[in-house]
C-alpha cells in the first residue's frame, strides 16, 4: 500500500498564486516569508477588500493601493490599476469573490487571496494553505476533498483523519503546492505564524480609530 510523506514547508512562493483556506484567527500561514525576495522586493502592494477601512485584518503591511470590492465596474478600475502598474505587485485579496476572468489578466503579479468562504474553482492556484484544525468537522472534509483534486485522487479519508491528527498534536497547518515538474505537487505541513508583516502605521490605526468612532457613534 502506497504510504503519503509530508515535508516540513519551505517553498518560495514570490510571484505565484496563493489560496488561504480559513477560516484564520490568530494563526495564519507563514507567507511573508514565503513570498518576499530582497533582490526583487515588490514595487507596488494592492490590498482588495470589502471592508471600509483601508488596512488588512490578516497582513499588515503598508499598501500603495486600497480597493473597495463592490461591484464589476470596482474590478474594471482594479484591473486597470494592476496593468498600469510597476512590476512585481504583490496584491492580497481579502474575503471577496475573485472572478475567474481574472488570472488570465495578470502576469508578474504574487497573489494572496485570504478567505473564510469556500472556493471552487482552486485550479489557478499554485499554493493552498489551510487554517490550523482544531477539530474533525466539515472544514476538515472540504480540505480533503480540495486535496483530492489537487493533489491526488487515492487520497482517502483514512490518510487525511491521521495527517490531521498528528498535525493537531504539533499545532501545525497543511498545504499544497504545485511542483514545475509535476502538477499534482505535494503536501506540506507548516509552523503557523501569530502575525505577519509590519505593524500597523499612525495613519491606519488613525483610520481604525475613526471607522470605530462612526461605529459607535453613528449620529
Amino acid at each position: 500500500m502506497e504510504s503519503i510523506q509530508i515535508e516540513a514547508y519551505n517553498k518560495n512562493l514570490h510571484g505565484c498564486k496563493i489560496l488561504c483556506q480559513g477560516p484564520f484567527t490568530t494563526k495564519f500561514a507563514p507567507i511573508m516569508e514565503s513570498i518576499q525576495k530582497l533582490r526583487e522586493p515588490f514595487k507596488k502592494k494592492i490590498l482588495l477588500t470589502n471592508a471600509t477601512f483601508s488596512f488588512s485584518k490578516y497582513i499588515s503591511l503598508q499598501y500603495d493601493a486600497v480597493f473597495q470590492v463592490k461591484d464589476t465596474y470596482d474590478w474594471t478600475l482594479i484591473l486597470t490599476y494592476i496593468t498600469y502598474a510597476p512590476k512585481p505587485l504583490l496584491i492580497v485579496a481579502e474575503d471577496i469573490v475573485i472572478p475567474d476572468a481574472l488570472w488570465q489578466k495578470i502576469n508578474k503579479v504574487t497573489f494572496v487571496n485570504m478567505t473564510s468562504t469556500y472556493v471552487s474553482n482552486v485550479r489557478p492556484y499554485d499554493a493552498i494553505f489551510f487554517s490550523p484544525m482544531e477539530e474533525l468537522s466539515s472544514y476538515t472534509d472540504y480540505a480533503l476533498k480540495i486535496l483530492q483534486a489537487v493533489y491526488k485522487p487515492s487520497y482517502s479519508q483514512k490518510d487525511h483523519k491521521e495527517i490531521i491528527h498528528e498535525l493537531r498534536v504539533a499545532s501545525a497547518g497543511i498545504c499544497w503546492t504545485r511542483h514545475e515538474e509535476d502538477a499534482t505537487g505535494n503536501i506540506y505541513w507548516y509552523d503557523p505564524v501569530m502575525n505577519q508583516g509590519d505593524s500597523l502605521s499612525n495613519k491606519q490605526m488613525s483610520e481604525l480609530f475613526n471607522w470605530l468612532s462612526h461605529q459607535l457613534n453613528p449620529h
